[in-house]
């Protein structure tokens, strides 16, 4: 994933100055097929669909600058969809950082749970809007310290994109206003990782405003606790996860776990995943779960051929069960 340098002259009235921007990107293509099946009142209704198509079309732009005194600053901007059907915009950051007091990050973005962005490169990706809630936008603040002999320490607040779920809103939107579900809650949180050697691990606990009332917004988060650990065997990988919410009226709890075994240039992975509701609602209390299949053959360094296979219950009472299969070629540059 070497990247590619460009040089932009940027043209004033005292001659030309130079700045270097650092792109990279992704491609992804290929097969998909998906079923579906739901039960209503007894009666069972299916869906299929295949076809070849883009996986992931992706493309990042990173300027980086030395301030002096150990002082930097980096900025990355993405479209997350560059194909013949258009092109979208993707995540954006801007962070300053020092070696000796650490980064301070300013971000919008459209992000995954905690789990479905996976633990430490074991598993978890690709459950986002399947168990785990699908991704949402939101802007943000955070702090990281340097690392202590591998060990991390963070602070962060975000502010959900007026619609969280449909389009960013951009500065000066924020949160305010009366709460209509999870779209105006605004969160604070502290989290701790270690990261040294086979292992790779994090906890933390986030807490939220704006939470509203039972009876309007039984499902409006309270706070949460999560923590997380992978470690490399050397023959394996192992991982597991585990998020513990409060939500206005009862719990959520998910839990993740996966692992990798790399075989030469061949990687297969497995994951499991479960969403459990209690004291909600009756038609909402219970369990959901699926699992995922994967294996993966790097051509080279940028190039492989991936394969996977994910099955998984959309709703409690495994009345709305669903599967998907991808055959892809994928390419990183």
């Amino acid at each position: 994933m070497k990247k590619t340098l460009i040089a932009l002259a940027v043209l004033a009235a005292s001659g030309a100055s130079f700045a270097q921007v650092t792109i990279t990107g992704a491609v992804a293509s290929g097969y998909r097929a998906s079923t579906a099946v739901s039960t209503t009142a007894g009666v069972s209704t299916s869906s299929d669909s295949s076809g070849l198509g883009v996986d992931t079309a992706e493309l990042f732009f990173k300027a980086s600058e030395d301030l002096g005194g150990g002082l930097k600053a980096d900025a990355v901007l993405s479209f997350d969809t560059v194909t013949r059907a258009g092109v979208a915009g993707g995540d954006t950051s801007l962070t300053l950082s020092n070696a000796s007091w650490g980064a301070l990050a300013l971000k919008s973005v459209k992000g995954a749970d905690y789990l479905s962005g996976g633990i430490a490169n074991v598993g978890g990706v690709g459950f986002d809007g399947k168990v785990f809630s699908g991704k949402s936008y939101s802007d943000s603040i955070s702090y990281t310290s340097p690392s202590f002999s591998g060990f991390t320490v963070g602070l962060s607040h975000a502010e959900n994109s007026v619609n969280s779920v449909t389009t960013g809103q951009g500065l000066g939107v924020g949160a305010a206003g009366t709460p209509t579900g999870r779209d105006s809650q605004r969160s604070s949180g502290v989290s701790a990782a270690y990261a040294a050697g086979p292992l790779a691990a994090n906890l933390g606990y986030t807490t939220y405003d704006q939470k509203g009332t039972e009876v309007l917004d039984p499902t409006n988060s309270d706070s949460k606790w999560y923590a997380s650990a992978a470690y490399d065997f050397g023959s394996f990988k192992l991982g597991a996860g585990v998020e513990a919410r409060k939500l206005v009226k009862g719990t959520r709890n998910d839990a993740l776990i996966g692992g990798a075994l790399p075989l030469g240039a061949l990687t297969l992975n497995a994951t499991f995943a479960s969403r459990q509701f209690n004291d909600v609602n009756a038609a909402t209390d219970g369990t959901k779960t699926g699992y995922g299949l994967g294996a993966s053959y790097a051509l080279s360094k940028r190039t492989s051929l991936i394969a996977n296979y994910r099955n998984w219950t959309n709703t409690v009472g495994d009345n709305a069960k669903a599967t998907e299969t991808n055959l892809l070629v994928a390419h990183s540059f």
